[in-house]
């Protein structure tokens, strides 16, 4: 079983307040039991400014197919071409296994926290 997200405190809803998190509702069961249908989580967009996306990291990212669709999904592996693997903790959800790795371009934030 992968590891909860913490609960979104007060810290958490100023750095939203303030623009320095995003809030994004889950659609889905995918990453289910992390994050059950509309969870509501906040990420961070400035998170990888300084350093890579690391294995284990919930991250949003933009699906390589369908313009407009983000998604939640964890790093499962650093590929030496600057790709990432991302896999969804239910087993039966669409990631990378599907639509393969996804170019650091696509990824938009490391999630944070969870609201609801």
């Amino acid at each position: 079983m992968q590891e909860r997200l913490p609960k979104s405190g007060w810290i958490e809803i100023f750095r939203w307040r303030f623009g320095r998190r995003h809030a994004f509702r889950v659609v889905g069961e995918s990453m289910t039991p992390t994050l059950p249908p509309e969870a509501v989580i906040f990420f961070d967009p400035a998170a990888y400014d300084d350093s890579p996306p690391q294995v284990g990291d919930v991250v949003v990212a933009r699906h390589p197919f369908q313009s407009g669709l983000q998604i939640v999904k964890r790093v499962a592996e650093v590929r030496e071409n600057g790709r990432y693997t991302l896999h969804s903790d239910n087993p039966v959800g669409s990631d990378s296994r599907g639509f393969g790795a996804l170019p650091r371009s696509h990824i938009l934030g490391r999630v944070t926290s969870r609201l609801k």
